[in-house]
């Protein structure tokens, strides 16, 4: 859920005005919206990645000039292929690539994992075309976005378990191997608990089976690499890994690139053609798109390009230096302090940790009002309820000043309860539908928003209460009210 503010503002009525706005009011109303988003401002410790001042401006620059150019057609816009190829051979050299290797620009991480399900899937259909059901094995730390592309295209979801650490069991996936299993996937890192699966295992069972094997580095692919480089930490995940056949990597994230820009890699054309959809039957051109999208913007790929260059190695080294430090510092200080324990030592520069015995709902309520942004999250299978702390280059300065609010917050902090009767009792109302056969009212969404406290998408000042009914209820239900309560802010 989002950050706490003032209810949102709405743009002059009517939506349609009859006649055109200003240049300035239409600024300003946009600029009144902006003022209540989550800033940059080194207190968030979720959503935000931001390299600088100079930076950005340089990425706003590079985004507005590319803006025109539709990637639909790279013969009419040559400059398309030419900014999508100096991004692709950026992140194919960083991923130590061979020189078969190809890529794709995407609008995000959910892109390009959805292309990379689409092409096992498709290039699956030629290869081993006995398969009817094809299957992948994805880690239960994997993130939600292979769920959501095993919905979309009928490649079922094996879950594979973790082990102490949170990373992925090359033993329980190989017991779940079957002949079935067109891809494996491993993350580098997930993201949850910042720690890389166990990519080489991996990649040998899926080769061993004949099955695709695809790396998640969304979060990593614009870290780890400098990490390497700076002597901090190494861990076997990209290209040079044998069996490796598709990574993705967002340069939205650590690439400090704005919103929109991903990129999904394989090792070989024949992947990269069953990623590709065309149709001639209709009466209108051929059409061949390389991604989901048909008009594509270069936007976000152009100022992609610009932020890579206008950094280089050195100073995605140095940015990840920082974060590391102030990684460093803050898993020290929770090692540190008994009311709480890190739920994995992480490989780079995000973790989880929980607390012992205290209320953790509570203590995000109380970092909160201390001005931090912090993201609580809710236990699933082996992961109990945690925060997650995503470090950037704008947090990082202030990790000290937030380890002494974290120990102060943890002062009197309150036992963990057990969820009240009446939540308890809310849960089973709203369960009711779900049950089989079961015939509950229909729910009033924004009836149960302004009952917790929720107005026009606003938290309460403090929502541990929201956070503990979410907790208790079950991951179906859970599913349930986060549709009401999205459904309802676009209502």
């Amino acid at each position: 859920m989002g950050p706490r503010s003032a209810p949102v503002s709405t743009f002059t009525s009517p939506a349609f005005p009859a006649a055109g706005e200003s240049r300035e009011a239409i600024l300003a109303a946009v600029a009144d919206a902006r003022s209540r988003d989550l800033a940059a401002d080194g207190r968030a410790f979720a959503f935000i990645y931001d390299a600088g001042k100079e930076t950005r401006e340089l990425a706003r620059e590079a985004y507005a000039a590319c803006m025109p150019i539709n990637g639909l057609d790279p013969t009419a816009y040559p400059s398309a292929r030419s900014l999508e190829l100096g991004l692709v051979r950026a992140c194919l050299e960083l991923m130590r690539a061979p020189a078969t290797a190809l890529g794709t620009a995407t609008t995000g991480g959910t892109e390009s994992v959805m292309l990379a399900v689409k092409a096992a899937r498709d290039y699956a259909r030629r290869a081993r075309p006995e398969i009817t059901r094809p299957k992948m094995l994805l880690p239960v730390t994997a993130h939600a976005c292979f769920h959501k592309a095993a919905h979309y295209l009928g490649v079922e979801a094996v879950t594979v378990d973790v082990d102490a650490s949170f990373r992925a069991s090359a033993e329980d996936a190989r017991a779940k191997m079957s002949r079935d299993v067109i891809l494996v996937v491993g993350s580098a890192p997930s993201y949850a608990h910042g720690v890389v699966d166990p990519i080489a295992e991996l990649a040998s069972l899926a080769k061993e089976h004949g099955a695709l094997m695809h790396v998640d580095a969304c979060v990593g692919g614009l870290v780890l690499p400098f990490l390497r480089e700076a002597g901090l930490k190494s861990v076997a995940f990209d290209f040079t890994v044998d069996g490796v056949t598709s990574m993705s990597m967002d340069l939205h994230k650590y690439g400090f690139a704005p919103k929109g820009s991903s990129m999904l890699l394989v090792r070989d054309r024949a992947l990269r053609d069953a990623q590709y959809f065309a149709c001639a039957t209709w009466t209108g051109y051929t059409i061949v798109n390389s991604t989901i999208l048909g008009s594509k913007s270069l936007a976000a790929t152009g100022a992609a390009l610009a932020v890579v260059r206008h950094l280089g190695m050195s100073g995605y080294v140095r940015l990840a230096r920082e974060m590391w430090s102030a990684t460093e510092l803050l898993v020290r200080t929770i090692e540190s302090l008994p009311e709480l324990r890190l739920l994995a030592r992480p490989d780079m520069n995000l973790f989880a940790f929980t607390t012992t015995d205290g209320d953790l709902f509570e203590l995000a309520d109380r970092l909160t009002l201390r001005g931090w942004h912090v993201q609580p999250t809710y236990g699933y299978g082996p992961s109990p309820a945690h925060i997650h702390l995503t470090i950037d280059p704008t947090n990082a300065p202030k990790a000290a000043e937030f380890a002494r609010d974290l120990e102060a917050c943890l002062e009197g902090l309150p036992r963990r309860e057990a969820p009240p009767a009446e939540v308890v009792g809310m849960l089973a109302l709203l369960g009711q539908g779900d049950a089989e056969g079961g015939s509950g009212a229909p729910l009033d969404p924004a009836m149960l928003m302004a009952s917790l406290g929720i107005a026009d998408g606003v938290l309460p000042e403090r929502s541990a209460m929201i956070h503990r009914i979410l907790e208790a209820a079950s991951p179906e239900l859970r599913q349930k009210l986060m549709v009401l309560f999205v459904g309802e802010l676009f209502a």
